[in-house]
C-alpha cells in the first residue's frame, strides 16, 4: 500500500514510500537546511543547492529496451533479454574478450544481479507510476540541458596529509569541541584536523575556512582528517545511535583515474565502529557491485567489529524521466548500488529478535542522483523509523554536513563549499522570514495534488 507523507516530510525527501521502499527528492533533503543562514556581511539569507546538479534528463547509457524499466513497467523479461544481450556483445567486443572468458568476479556478479533484478524491477514499478501521476517524474520536461558544472576542486584530502606532519594532540585539558564564530579572523585560527568542529546555532552558517567559504546546517559538526587521525573523535567520548560509511573502495577504475585515494578493505577493519557505537548501534555501509566486497562486509568486516547483518537494501538511480540511468542489464555498470544494514552488539548473538526483525529486508531507495561524483543521497528520513528518538548520528567518510550530524573525512566539507549553492536577495531572504510557519509547511507544487495520485 502506497503511502504519502506529511508536508514536514514531504521537505525532508521522502516523497512517497510502501512497503517496497521509499521515493526520495535528495535536493530538497539538503536545501532543508539552509532556509534560513546567516552570515556577518550578508545578515540573513536562504541558500539552495544548485539545481542543475540533479537535472538527470536522460539515462547515461540508453538502451533500446529503455522503457521496460520506465515508469515501473514491467518488461517481457525474455524479449527485452535479446535487446539487451545485443548491447552486451557490443560491449564486451570493446573489450575484446569474449563471454566465455568472463573472470570469476564477472561471474559472480552476474549471479547477484540475477538475484536482485526482478526486486528493482517490480520494486520499483509502483514507486515510479505514482511519482509520475504526481508529476514528480515527468516525460514533459521542457527544462533546456544545462551545461555540464565543474565542481569545485577540494584540496582537502592533500591539506590532511599535510596537516600529518603537525604533533597530535595529547592533552586531555584540550577542548574536544570548537565552534565557528563567523569571523573569518577568528576562525583562521581554528584547528579542523584535531578538535570537532561544530556550527551549534539552529540557522546555517556561512564561515570563511582555510581561505574557502563554505555553509555550515544547523547543529552540524565535523572532523577533517583521514582514518590515522582519528583520536579526537574518539576522545569526544560520544556513542552514537545510527553510523553510516561510504568507503572509498579499492578498484582498477578509480586506481586509473585518480579522483580520489582508496581504500584497502583490509584497513577498514582499523575503523573504530565498535568503540563509537552505543548499544544497539544501526551501521550501514555503502558497497559497490563488487561480490568480493559484499562477501567481506558481511564475512569479516561486520563479525569483526561485532555487528550482526539484518538487511540488504538497493538504491535505484533514475533520470527525471523515471528512466533507470544504466540499462539493468548492462554488463558493467548497473543502475543500483547496495546499502547492508546490521546493529552492533558487543556479542553478536545477543542480539534480541525484535531487533533483529525492526529493520526490514530488501528495500528499494530510488531517486535522482547527483550528476558530482559519489554523492550519496541523505538516509536520514528514511532510517528515521529504526532508530531512537533524537539519536546521535555519525557519517563517516563524509563529503557533506547533515543538520544533527556528526560527519568525519578527509574531504569532509567538499559539497558545503559555496560554489555548490545559490543564494538570495537581502529583499527575498526578508520575505522568508516573516512567512508563517503554516506557509513554510506548504506542499510543493510538484506533489500538491494527491487526488492524483490515488
Amino acid at each position: 500500500m502506497l503511502t504519502f507523507l506529511s508536508n514536514r516530510d514531504l521537505e525532508m525527501s521522502v516523497l512517497l514510500s510502501n512497503e517496497r521502499g521509499w521515493l526520495l527528492d535528495a535536493c530538497s533533503f539538503i536545501n532543508e537546511g539552509f532556509r534560513r543562514c546567516y552570515s556577518l556581511n550578508k545578515g540573513y539569507f536562504r541558500c539552495c543547492f544548485k539545481k542543475q546538479y540533479f537535472d538527470i534528463l536522460k539515462p547515461h547509457i540508453v538502451s533500446k529496451s529503455r522503457s521496460a524499466c520506465m515508469m515501473g513497467a514491467v518488461p517481457n523479461t525474455e524479449s527485452h533479454a535479446a535487446e539487451d544481450n545485443k548491447i552486451e556483445l557490443k560491449t564486451r567486443k570493446k573489450r575484446k574478450r569474449k563471454r566465455s572468458e568472463m573472470n570469476q568476479g564477472e561471474l559472480d556478479a552476474e549471479v547477484y544481479h540475477k538475484k536482485v533484478r526482478w526486486l528493482v524491477l517490480e520494486g520499483t514499478r509502483s514507486l515510479l507510476e505514482t511519482g509520475h501521476h504526481c508529476g514528480y517524474l515527468t516525460e514533459d520536461l521542457h527544462t533546456v540541458p544545462a551545461k555540464q558544472m565543474p565542481g569545485h576542486e577540494c584540496q582537502m584530502a592533500a591539506l590532511c596529509d599535510m596537516a600529518k606532519q603537525l604533533p597530535k594532540m595529547e592533552n586531555s585539558d584540550a577542548p574536544h569541541v570548537q565552534a565557528v564564530n563567523g569571523h573569518p579572523d577568528m576562525d583562521a585560527h581554528l584547528d579542523l584536523f584535531s578538535c570537532l568542529t561544530e556550527n551549534p546555532d539552529d540557522i546555517a552558517r556561512e564561515v570563511t575556512l582555510m581561505g574557502e567559504t563554505y555553509f555550515l546546517p544547523p547543529r552540524s559538526r565535523f572532523l577533517l582528517s583521514d582514518i590515522t587521525r582519528l583520536q579526537p573523535l574518539i576522545r569526544s567520548e560520544d556513542k552514537y545511535d545510527l553510523i553510516v560509511l561510504d568507503p572509498p573502495w579499492e578498484n582498477k577504475s578509480v586506481k586509473r583515474s585518480s579522483r580520489y585515494s582508496f581504500l584497502p578493505s583490509s584497513q577498514l577493519k582499523q575503523l573504530p565502529v565498535p568503540v563509537l557505537s552505543a548499544a544497539g548501534c544501526v551501521v550501514v555501509i555503502w558497497v559497490t557491485n563488487r561480490p568480493r566486497h559484499l562477501r567481506f562486509v558481511k564475512e569479516e568486516l561486520y563479525p569483526h567489529w561485532g555487528v550482526k547483518l539484518l538487511a540488504e537494501w538497493l538504491w535505484v538511480k533514475v533520470t527525471r524521466k523515471g528512466e533507470v540511468v544504466f540499462p539493468l542489464d548492462s554488463p558493467h555498470k548497473k543502475p543500483y548500488e547496495v546499502l547492508l544494514l546490521g546493529r552492533f552488539s558487543a556479542n553478536s548473538y545477543s542480539t534480541t529478535g525484535a531487533e533483529a526483525c525492526e529493520i526490514p529486508d530488501q528495500r528499494l531507495i530510488i531517486s535522482i542522483p547527483s550528476a558530482l561524483h559519489s554523492q550519496k543521497p541523505a538516509l536520514s528520513a528514511v532510517l528515521k523509523p529504526y532508530i531512537r528518538p533524537n539519536a546521535k548520528c555519525l557519517e563517516m567518510f563524509a563529503r557533506s554536513l547533515q543538520t544533527d550530524w556528526t560527519s568525519w573525512g578527509n574531504e569532509v566539507l567538499k559539497f558545503q563549499h559555496h560554489s555548490y549553492f545559490t543564494t538570495d536577495s537581502a529583499e527575498c531572504a526578508r520575505d522568508t522570514f516573516t512567512e508563517t510557519t503554516d506557509a513554510d509547511q506548504q506542499v510543493d507544487t510538484r506533489v500538491m495534488d494527491k487526488s492524483a495520485c490515488l
